[in-house]
């Protein structure tokens, strides 16, 4: 058996995967029994990136193959359940903090209302402070922000759809 000590990187990608996981279970507390099933298992599924970026070794991109599977999965959840406002695009939050990758903004679907342009230029300039996040505590506070503006811009296509 060997011993693995996880990175710093990881350690901040785990501590991203844990507040993510609390954003989702406090989101159960006023979700419909749909979207509160699946914002539980989407916060079992971060509980469980945060634990691989712990305990296993990563792979040549920085990501432990355990994180990268659960991610994978968690960004499905959320595809199927729009309604809990948990983007398509989710593991990007997560991974930032090892592979610096640039944030990729949603697709517009379908026309785009004067209301959701403004979201989706907050979420830009969030994503901007979020790639520049001086600690871990900046990062994971404007997580907050960012997941609070992906939930508004759900609401506002469950709106506009009818």
């Amino acid at each position: 058996m060997t011993f693995f000590e996880p990175t710093e990187q990881a350690r901040a990608a785990a501590a991203r995967a844990t507040a993510l996981a609390g954003i989702a279970r406090r989101r159960t507390l006023f979700a419909s029994a749909w979207n509160g099933r699946a914002l539980h298992v989407l916060a079992d599924l971060l509980d469980t990136v945060a634990l691989s970026f712990y305990e296993e070794a990563p792979a040549a991109d920085g990501i432990p193959t355990g994180a990268d599977l659960a991610l994978s999965a968690a960004e499905a959840v959320a595809v199927q359940t729009p309604g809990t406002g948990f983007p398509a695009r989710l593991a990007q939050y997560v991974t930032h903090a090892v592979t610096r990758r640039p944030f990729v903004l949603p697709d517009a679907d379908g026309e785009c209302t004067d209301e959701d342009a403004q979201l989706m230029n907050a979420l830009e300039t969030l994503h901007g402070h979020l790639a520049a996040a001086a600690t871990e505590g900046v990062a994971q506070a404007l997580l907050e922000a960012v997941l609070a503006l992906h939930d508004k811009r759900a609401d506002l296509l469950q709106l506009t759809r009818g």
